[in-house]
């Protein structure tokens, strides 16, 4: 067993610096503003909340050049349960383009996204990177203000709005190996007028990405999923015999599935002859047989182009009037290519058009057909002879129409239009906002109807399933391009119309001060609509995952909140709040929350909280129809040496589903024992009932192999062979989960005689991630993506990994023009999926990767800046997945397969 804990230098740096939530930008400042968090006025400074501030200039520091790659390096954002737009493809689970976060790795939709204190769709690649002038990142459950899904916290951008002048921003970056994932963008800020004295301001930027796509064949850590013992790339193969088939009637008696009777050309030693390996372990009375590995036709990094525009504005109508607005645009083009789609009897038998049609669902090879001799003189050699004169049902790989090639087209837009200003001492504001979404997927090449497929297959006597695409008859080739499928496969549409009013001021004297209200009203109201192609809908479409049905729903949502803060005394501030929120479709929630902060000292202050959150169940969860189509990739425990299966798998919504609830707890200490310094830490629980979930596939077969009683009714056997047939995933209140860590974050500047030296860190410590299966079993999930057994832990199908500790650390030095940046991201070790071949536990150790930049700005107005991503060229660990995962080699949420990446960029501004 390796040992996971942080190295000395690392608790050295810790203990030396101590962290808190905020860094020391944000004491510079006095104004009064709204707080992420708290609907009252306050002064960013006071260290009442726990909120991390990520300024402007670190954002530059990172060396990102979009938001999704910018959270990403933020430790508090872990990977398990959050989806990026950069692992389409290589996930093997398409989120049509969309980036969100998942705060200390609860999921991303337990974490709010708001741009300017106001709900954004939560896709992060809506916001523009040039645009942010900070963020927010409150570290609190804050349900009691916000409402739904800020259970494990709140992101907040907030856009820049008082610039002036012109600043064109330009960065080229490219990794130093060879291959794609090459990265160019372009930005443009403009602002005219100074609110202060001109009583306006307008500021507008457009920025436009591309990105080049990376194959896995370019990277050796990746182009192959055989790593033995450790990996096998356990694919559907091409022409393994899954037994007899009656014509017209259908499985024969001797009929197995799968790789059962196993293939002439493994038996030979020839699997490479058509793409394939020979399997190289067996039990179980197997014959030998062929599989795929499928890892070098998988695309790391997808094509890519965005687009997005925004503006905000702020106008003094009078004294005591302000008008405000805000509007962004954007559009995501994603192009994800992979392996070409595997075909088999289970497969098959999710399309309903089969029996529809009357079509078997399998590729026959009947004995008529000449290349049938092959699969005879084989089966007699091994002593399957019985077969020989049946038909005979065989899988595919079918390499026909190319690699899969999806496409997504993203449109995403949120406008905002308020009002503020002060009435006799009253803080007033009102905003109206709107925000839509629109995807439209499709497929470009690659894909195929299943059930044109099998009929022209069955109805020709030339394929040759134990030959090469290339190498089937001219007649053969033609033929079956009748069944190739281009076009859309479906259109999912969202929108949110809102609008709120909040007042807060002076409420009466307390022992220390004036005690402060908040008080505000919401309207919300959500429309939701999914589009299939008839062909998607039919789950005719290999490949694609089985039927999607169309969905068109829509609910409304209403609420009220309160908010007091006492000054008990000058040290001392308690501060409560409350909130009730009213749905059409299944009724209401109430929240709470209560901290308080005491300035013990000049040099110390302690604050604490506790509350009540909830996240509403989603429009698709409630009401997406139940359908049969094809799960995602498992290994059954009773069949070891069969890994990556696939099987039928019902799945849908729930239309009785209630609120998930949550109960948060936190105590944190601040310390300012120096100017320029700021060290602290923030302990926090989280705990959630009547969690929304459907187990996965691999989870699902695994608990019913080790006898949960919770699982029984979820797995339907084949009655002669003991394997998987079918498996059930619908949504269901049937789970509950406790989180609690440590976040620990500082900031320090000091003045040397030669120049500025500034330290800065953010790092996440996971003490607890626990979650409870229906039954009762908990799955503890911290450092590890498999239970003590080898079965995935619950939530592993989301993928991504709960890490003990992550630390981002910044080392900055800045002398006259110069300005030299050196950052380090570590995170512990953790366990993943057990070696395939032999069973045995797999670890990844403590990585430690640096990222490097140097800026100069000695040319007036001119900025330039070098810098280089995994400066020592670092390769990924051994990864074994715990779940379905199409890349091979490394962890596709922990690691950027680019590896070192080196970019130039250069920022000017115009008076």
């Amino acid at each position: 067993m390796p040992n996971f804990k942080v190295s000395p230098i690392h608790l050295g740096v810790i203990a030396l610096i101590g962290f808190s939530s905020l860094n020391a930008v944000a004491q510079q400042k006095v104004e009064e503003v709204f707080v992420t968090g708290s609907a009252i006025r306050r002064i960013v400074s006071d260290e009442a909340l726990p909120i991390q501030v990520v300024t402007k200039e670190e954002i530059k520091s990172f060396g990102v050049s979009n938001t999704e790659e910018l959270m990403k390096f933020m430790p508090i954002a872990q990977s398990m349960g959050g989806t990026h737009s950069s692992l389409d493809g290589a996930g093997g689970v398409s989120n049509y383009g969309q980036a969100t976060i998942s705060l200390r790795g609860i999921g991303d939709q337990y974490t709010l996204v708001l741009v300017n204190g106001r709900p954004a769709n939560g896709n992060l690649n809506l916001i523009p990177l040039a645009a942010i002038e900070r963020i927010e990142i409150l570290q609190d459950g804050a349900s009691s203000t916000y409402g739904s899904d800020a259970i494990a916290g709140v992101v907040n951008f907030i856009m820049t709005n008082n610039f002036q002048g012109v600043e064109v921003s330009a960065n080229v970056g490219t990794p130093t190996r060879p291959g794609g994932g090459q990265r160019k963008t372009f930005g443009v800020t403009v602002g005219k007028g100074n609110y202060a004295t001109d009583g306006f301001n307008i500021t507008g930027s457009f920025s436009a990405e591309t990105e080049k796509e990376l194959y896995a064949g370019d990277r050796d850590f990746a182009k192959t999923g055989n790593v033995f013992p450790y990996l096998v790339g356990a694919a559907t193969g091409q022409g393994n015999i899954e037994g007899g088939w009656i014509p017209g009637v259908g499985k024969a008696s001797t009929f197995k599935g799968s790789t059962w009777y196993g293939n002439p050309l493994a038996a030979s030693g020839n699997c490479a002859d058509i793409s394939m390996f020979l399997y190289p372990s067996l039990s179980g009375g197997k014959a030998p047989y062929c599989l795929y590995d499928s890892a070098k036709d998988v695309r790391l990094v997808p094509e890519r182009e965005a687009l997005s525009v925004s503006f905000s504005g702020k106008y003094k109508l009078n004294n005591s009037v302000q008008l405000f607005g805000d509007a962004i645009i954007s559009q995501t083009d994603l192009t994800s290519r992979y392996q070409p789609s595997p075909v088999r009897y289970s497969f098959l038998t999710t399309d309903s058009l089969f029996a529809a049609q009357k079509i078997d669902p399998a590729l026959l090879i009947s004995p008529s057909n000449p290349n049938y001799k092959i699969a005879a003189d084989y089966l007699t050699k091994q002593g399957f002879g019985s077969l020989v004169g049946q038909s005979l049902a065989i899988t595919s790989r079918v390499f026909d129409f190319g690699p899969r090639t999806n496409t997504n087209n993203l449109n995403d837009s949120r406008f905002v239009a308020g009002a503020r200003g002060d009435l006799n001492g009253h803080a007033w504001e009102s905003a109206v906002y709107s925000m839509t979404s629109k995807v439209d997927s499709g497929v470009a090449d690659g894909y195929f109807s299943q059930v044109k497929f099998a009929q022209i297959v069955n109805s020709r006597n030339d394929w040759n399933p134990w030959a090469p695409a290339s190498a089937q008859t001219d007649a053969f080739k033609q033929a079956v391009q009748a069944a190739k499928y281009t076009g859309s496969t479906i259109g999912i549409n969202t929108k949110t119309v809102g609008g709120d009013a909040k007042i807060t001021g002076p409420a009466f004297n307390a022992p220390g001060g004036e005690a402060m209200y908040a008080a505000g009203v919401q309207y919300q109201k959500y429309e939701l609509e999914r589009n299939p192609d008839s062909a998607l809908a039919s789950g005719d479409i290999a490949g694609l995952g089985g039927a999607q049905l169309a969905l068109t729903k829509d609910r409304s949502n209403t609420a009220a909140f309160g908010e007091l803060s006492i000054p008990v005394s000058k040290t001392l501030e308690l501060n409560t709040s409350a909130r009730h929120d009213n749905y059409s479709d299944f009724g209401g929630a109430d929240t709470y929350k209560a901290n308080a902060r005491w300035k013990a000292s000049n040099i110390a202050v302690v604050r604490a909280s506790m509350g009540t959150g909830f996240r509403a169940p989603s429009l698709t969860s409630l009401w997406t129809p139940q359908t049969t189509g094809t799960s995602a990739q498992f290994t059954d425990p009773k069949f070891p040496n069969m890994p990556n299966q696939q099987v039928q798998e019902v799945s849908g919504g729930n239309p009785n589903l209630q609120p998930e609830k949550s109960k948060q707890k936190s105590i944190g200490l601040v310390l300012t024992p120096v100017k320029n310094l700021t060290i602290g830490i923030d302990a926090w629980n989280i705990e959630i009932d009547g969690k929304i979930t459907s187990a996965s596939a691999q989870e699902t077969v695994s608990r019913f192999r080790s006898g949960d009683a919770a699982y029984a009714g979820l797995v339907t056997l084949n009655p002669s062979t003991g394997m998987v047939d079918q498996v059930k995933s619908v949504f269901a209140n049937i789970g509950s989960a406790s989180y609690s860590g440590i976040d620990l974050n500082a900031a320090y500047k000091m003045n040397l005689e030669s120049g500025t030296l500034g330290l800065s860190m953010y790092g996440t410590y996971m003490n607890k991630a626990d979650e409870t299966s229906p039954s009762g079993t908990i799955s503890r999930k911290v450092g590890t993506m498999v239970e003590s057994n080898g079965d995935p832990v619950i939530g592993a199908d989301s993928g991504g990994v709960i890490v003990k500790w992550k630390h981002l650390l910044t080392v900055s030095y800045e002398t006259g023009p110069w300005r030299y940046t050196l950052g380090q991201n570590f995170y512990t070790g953790y366990r993943t999926g057990d070696r395939m071949l032999d069973g045995e536990p797999n670890y990844v150790p403590n990585q430690t990767t640096y990222n490097a930049q140097v800026s100069y700005s000695g040319v007036k107005n001119l900025k330039l800046t070098l810098g280089v991503k995994n400066l020592l060229d670092k390769n990924p660990p051994i990864y074994v997945p715990a779940s379905n995962q199409f890349a091979s080699g490394y962890d596709i949420s922990m690691y950027d397969p680019r590896a070192r990446f080196v970019y130039l960029s250069a920022n000017y501004k115009f008076n």
